[in-house]
């Protein structure tokens, strides 16, 4: 019984750690692309960390009054935001799908994230219409 345990411990450890981080990154992407339009990078990215359910739609709309990026993201800053977009996405439709306790959930978020995270790759592409304009 005691292995079976352990065998859990892993992955469940493993969404522990990449939620939170995929977060992190989703504020880092958010405040570094305010920052880069002339708004206030520090305090939306505050914004995001706080009420991260409400920041993220509430900036996407903010940010069609914003100016243009003067340069487009950089790689470190793309792959960064891509993280934070596609786990925080493969969490949220794991949530959805998975049957309601917590082991399901690990078990749909860490293929989801295996999937998401490439995708959102490709939208955060630069010098595509997505994310990045």
């Amino acid at each position: 019984m005691n292995a079976a345990i352990d065998i859990w411990l892993i992955p469940a450890a493993l969404t522990l750690l990449l939620v939170p981080l995929a977060g992190a990154c989703l504020c880092y992407a958010i405040g570094a692309d305010a920052s880069a339009r002339g708004a206030s990078g520090l305090g939306w990215c505050s914004f995001a960390f706080v009420l991260a359910p409400i920041a993220v739609p509430a900036y996407l709309l903010y940010r069609r009054r914003l100016p243009a990026r003067g340069d487009s993201a950089g790689r470190t800053e793309r792959w960064i935001g891509a993280f934070g977009i596609g786990a925080i996405a493969a969490y949220a439709v794991g949530a959805i799908v998975a049957p309601p306790d917590p082991i399901s959930l690990v078990i749909y978020t860490i293929p989801l994230i295996a999937i998401f995270v490439p995708l959102a790759t490709r939208v955060y592409a630069p010098k595509r219409r997505g994310i990045s304009t």
